[in-house]
């Protein structure tokens, strides 16, 4: 370290040495949750699957026998708390 730091330049680099080095917003850091909005964070740990419950188990035979029976996919979806995407795609799987 130089000797020409101030006494607030060096408590400053302490205090980045005790959050772990994370200057600024460096993506992943300690630092970047920080200045994060609470949105942000919300947003970044649904999409780690840090929050919520554990994921959605979708039946697909379920799905599958709605379809045989004459439902619409939006009524699957409906029916089932799903999306009409996520009921093309199960349907799509199986050809």
């Amino acid at each position: 370290m130089s000797a020409d730091l101030s006494d607030e330049q060096r408590e400053k680099l302490r205090e980045w040495g005790r959050i772990g080095g994370k200057k600024g917003g460096s993506v992943g850091g300690l630092m970047s949750r920080w200045t994060m909005t609470p949105w942000e964070r919300k947003v970044r740990a649904h999409k780690a699957g840090l929050k919520g419950a554990a994921p959605r188990k979708i039946d697909h035979e379920r799905v599958r026998a709605l379809r045989a029976a004459g439902k619409k996919y939006r009524e699957i979806a409906a029916e089932l708390g799903i999306s009409m995407p996520s009921v093309s795609r199960i349907l799509r799987e199986r050809k």
